[in-house]
């Protein structure tokens, strides 16, 4: 009986073992198109910072989030290959404070209350996920 119950599991392992190999180049694929997106984004920023000759709040936002994304990849490919939570909710408060920043003209101020709204509760979360131990 147990011999024909292993029988039976393999080709559900081998299955899952075939599609972890898939996810796991998928994955990899992902990253470095999310890699090169970003050095393509720094680039072109600072190409346009050279242009303009000027280097705005909103730009610096937008060159501390490339980096991060790049932190991020690098994090995932290099490390566990799984990326803490803390990360892309702190990435999320610099991109919501650039869209305040950058588009601040034409923003109601119900909108723009909204918007602050989102900071602080990102901020909460984010304080909550570093006080707060998980068990694994």
């Amino acid at each position: 009986m147990d011999q024909n119950h292993n029988s039976e599991t393999a080709p559900l392992s081998d299955a899952a073992v075939k599609f972890n190999s898939v996810l796991t180049f998928a994955q990899g694929f992902a990253l470095v198109a999310i890699a090169v997106a970003a050095l393509v984004g720094i680039c072109s920023s600072i190409w346009s910072m050279v242009e303009l000759e000027k280097a705005s709040l909103g730009d610096l936002l937008l060159l501390f989030l490339y980096i991060e994304i790049l932190s991020m990849v690098k994090g995932s490919a290099l490390g566990t290959r799984e990326i803490p939570i803390r990360t892309p909710v702190a990435l999320a408060i610099v991109a919501v404070a650039r869209y305040i920043v950058v588009d601040v003209e034409h923003m109601t101020p119900a909108f723009m209350l909204m918007t602050a709204g989102a900071i602080l509760v990102l901020v909460c979360a984010l304080w909550v996920l570093s006080h707060v131990r998980f068990r694994h």
